[in-house]
């Protein structure tokens, strides 16, 4: 299976063992990011606007292969991030998720709603998106679930609050905050979910 981690700005812990076997992209100021914590990149991409020359020169140093995109475009980095690694089967952005850029996150959004393979992690979420049922992972607090079609029909075991052949709509936020009980499962008898992963909130 080929994998692909696609590294944004705005994760401060990136867990090194996670990019092992991967090939691994700096998205612009990701790649600085990569570059600060010492983690050799496949790929560097972006247009690197918003990075010094010093900055740029400890990119090169920690870059295999530099990809320098015109800033002004129609799509984001790290979209064409995601297009360089589309034949990968599993691809995964570390990062990308709230920060002070909320369009950056949305555009994000959408990317996932547009490529089944892209998942995205940082330091509190993860989020991925499914048309088969699956066992959830149990090492976050809260999961929630949102329709991603309007023809959308879950059942739900295992959860704090179970649900048996629900219909959920697109402008539907009832499956926000879910909490894992004991065995869960998720059975998408119908349609394609947008599940959120969280960690308990910060005090």
């Amino acid at each position: 299976m080929k994998k692909a981690s696609i590294v944004l700005f705005n994760i401060k812990n990136i867990n090194t063992d996670l990019l092992k076997d991967t090939f691994i992209i700096g998205a612009d100021r990701g790649a600085l990011n990569c570059a600060l914590n010492k983690i050799t990149m496949d790929l560097a991409i972006g247009d690197f606007d918003s990075v010094s020359k010093e900055e740029f020169e400890l990119i090169k140093k920690y870059s295999k292969s530099i990809k320098i995109l015109n800033p002004i475009k129609d799509d984001t980095d790290t979209k064409d991030a995601i297009e360089y690694v589309s034949d990968y089967d599993e691809i995964t952005i570390y990062g990308g998720i709230k920060g002070d850029r909320i369009e950056h996150f949305y555009a994000n959004v959408i990317d996932m709603y547009n490529n089944p393979k892209v998942k995205m992690i940082d330091d509190n979420s993860l989020m991925i998106t499914s048309s088969s049922s699956f066992k959830p992972l149990s090492n976050y607090k809260y999961v929630s679930i949102f329709s991603l079609s309007n023809d959308t029909n879950i059942t739900l075991k295992g959860f704090k609050y179970n649900v048996t052949n629900m219909d959920l709509l697109m402008n539907n936020p009832l499956g926000i905050s879910n909490e894992i009980d004991n065995d869960p499962e998720i059975i998408i008898n119908k349609g394609r979910i947008l599940v959120i992963y969280s960690k308990e909130d910060k005090k």
